[in-house]
């Protein structure tokens, strides 16, 4: 009788043990990348999708709110992105070279993007509201 429940644990052991959840669809720098897109479509519609991409309303950001925040983004802001490092506790650091149009020519500066991954959708959402940022900014990153 023992060794028949060592063996039903050490089965239902290995089968806990061998399920892994599949990684999500998109990367980070494609969410980024989506998301941007959206912005810059504009429109309505375009703005629901992009705040469907974010963490605004875990943090409790109404999507009108949202909407009002980034309409106010310079029009003909181009990102393109650098690279993405994924850390262990599920959250990505994306670093983007964003240009902006000024009177003075185009302005060019390199920021960093995170995202959390949620884990009930199993998709990457954008920091909206920035709390991730001092958790995970590298301590000789907060220097400067």
């Amino acid at each position: 009788m023992r060794k028949i429940g060592l063996v039903l644990f050490l089965i239902v052991l290995s089968i806990g043990c061998s399920r892994s959840s599949a990684p999500p669809k998109e990367t980070p720098d494609m969410v980024v990348n989506k998301y941007y897109g959206f912005i810059s479509t504009g429109g309505m519609r375009a703005l629901s999708e992009a705040y469907r991409l974010t963490t605004a309303k875990e943090n409790k950001l109404t999507e009108d709110r949202f909407k009002d925040i980034v309409r106010r983004y310079p029009e003909g802001m181009k990102i393109k992105v650098l690279g993405t490092d994924v850390q262990k506790n599920n959250i990505a650091k994306v670093t983007c070279e964003m240009s902006l149009p000024s009177s003075f020519g185009e302005y060019v500066t390199e920021n960093y993007i995170y995202l959390k991954l949620d884990k009930e959708t199993n998709n990457w959402k954008i920091d909206f509201t920035g709390e991730l940022q001092d958790d995970t900014v590298q301590p000789e990153e907060k220097k400067g």
